[in-house]
């Protein structure tokens, strides 16, 4: 699915979600009153779509507030994320980052986490996914990056949104089965799992203590997989 599905009627630098703009229109207002030209349509990843007049330049922008990450990262939702991020930069061959908003300190003194476990989880964002994070202290250092960004990719009304004219080629079984275990563990941890194990069989029914035997797998991550695997499912009104 290309990440922009309706058309648009006249050139613009930035296109804004459309659940984006409905929570932060001080963020659509910021850029409109900084000369940048926003369109607001429902995007099929990420926040904003800033577009260029080389299209392999365009930039597709996930944002997160320092707490918004630190939720995604409690509930597991952030590798999804990432993922739906990349393959959609990739379709549209277009440039996936994640901008984070605020001070990180915030999340050791709101969450009492370590904040160095946080780093590692960005870290292996950038070196293992391969998507750049950026980081902002405020909303209005947010909106100066974005218009500074999205001048500096071109004149308006050069740009245009630029979608490939194949589609995407269905995975094989080998993929689909490395598809599903990138989405429990990342990219690089999923292939040692798969190279210890075997098959995905093998790895849901593998214990805590085998699974930490995987380098790279603590004891933390190890039982997260295992409660994955071992946890009923329980219906709620969102599924």
């Amino acid at each position: 699915m290309p990440i922009v599905s309706a058309k648009l009627l006249s050139p613009v630098d930035i296109i804004v979600d459309s659940r984006e703009a409905s929570k932060n229109s001080d963020i659509v207002n910021g850029l409109k009153e900084r000369g940048v030209r926003v369109a607001v349509l429902e995007l099929s990843a990420g926040d904003y779509y800033l577009l260029s007049v080389n299209p392999e330049k365009a930039v597709l922008v996930e944002r997160k507030t320092v707490l918004d990450f630190a939720n995604s990262i409690r509930d597991n939702r952030i590798w999804d994320q990432v993922k739906r991020l990349k393959e959609a930069a990739e379709l549209d061959r277009v440039k996936p980052l994640i901008l984070i908003e605020g001070w990180l300190g915030l999340i050791e003194k709101r969450t009492r986490w370590n904040l160095a476990a946080v780093l590692r989880v960005m870290d292996e964002i950038v070196l293992d996914w391969g998507v750049p994070i950026i980081h902002t202290h405020n909303k209005q250092a947010t909106i100066a990056w974005l218009a500074a960004k999205a001048k500096s990719l071109g004149e308006t009304r050069e740009k245009r949104v630029y979608r490939l004219r194949v589609e995407k080629k269905p995975l094989s079984l080998n993929e689909k089965i490395l598809y599903v275990a990138e989405g429990i563990v990342g990219p690089v941890l999923a292939r040692r799992l798969l190279r210890r194990f075997g098959t995905l069989r093998n790895l849901a029914n593998a214990s805590i203590k085998e699974l930490m035997s995987v380098e790279g797998i603590g004891e933390k991550r190890a039982k997260e997989i295992y409660d994955i695997f071992n946890t009923p499912w329980e219906p709620t009104n969102e599924n």
